[in-house]
């Protein structure tokens, strides 16, 4: 008889908790949401328990209780800190859980991720990992205003327009994450960014290329 697969066990770490009362739990600590502290007692817990990773939950704009647009409400926690500077942060700290941030790929680029997940994989000693998320709320495309997307609602989720705007986010996710992983296990030491996309540099020297291999 074969073994069975090895069961791993994570927490998804999000502000005071997933459940939108959750701040206001007695042991919750909604005041030092936004502090170091708080991120690094949650990650020491967690590791002190045997877990083998934690994520970190992100988004490119405050929580909601509407799914598609921001809202309005005072009475729940609303903003967060960036998920990989808080791992980053976390990753000295702890010894052996695994650190997974969560980015969305809809508005970053490739090569930047995969240069700060670089970064905490190091300063991690190779307990890093990736969390990507797709969005196509307006007002996150508002924050770079380089592209646009039509209104989604919950109930236009099932209609034909909706069913593809979701098909080409996940393509477009999936192409992002090939392209982190193939940046990730390349070094460009000694290169820059303009090497990597073959552009010429200030001083006219030849740009120095290299392809992405799989």
């Amino acid at each position: 008889m074969s073994a069975h697969p090895p069961l791993h066990l994570a927490v998804a770490l999000d502000g005071a908790g997933w459940h939108p009362a959750a701040w206001r739990e007695p042991v919750a600590r909604p005041h030092d949401l936004f502090t170091a502290g708080y991120w690094t007692d949650l990650v020491t817990e967690a590791e002190r328990g045997l877990l083998d990773f934690v994520t970190f939950e992100d988004a490119l704009g405050p929580q909601s209780s509407h799914p598609t647009e921001p809202d309005e409400r005072t009475d729940q926690v609303r903003g967060r800190l960036d998920a990989v500077l808080v791992a980053a942060r976390v990753a000295p700290l702890t010894r052996h859980i695994g650190l997974v941030p969560t980015v969305v790929a809809a508005h970053t680029e490739p090569f930047h991720i995969s240069k700060a997940i670089a970064t905490l994989d190091y300063v991690s000693a190779g307990r890093a990992g990736l969390r990507v998320q797709v969005t196509a709320r307006q007002d996150d495309a508002g924050h770079f205003g380089r592209r646009t997307f039509p209104p989604l609602r919950v109930e236009d989720r099932d209609t034909p327009a909706g069913r593809e705007l979701i098909a080409d986010l996940f393509q477009e996710a999936a192409d992002h994450i090939e392209v982190v992983r193939r940046l990730f296990r390349h070094d460009y030491t000694g290169t820059t960014l303009r090497d990597h996309l073959g552009l010429a540099h200030p001083d006219a020297r030849p740009a120095r290329t290299r392809r992405v291999a799989s």
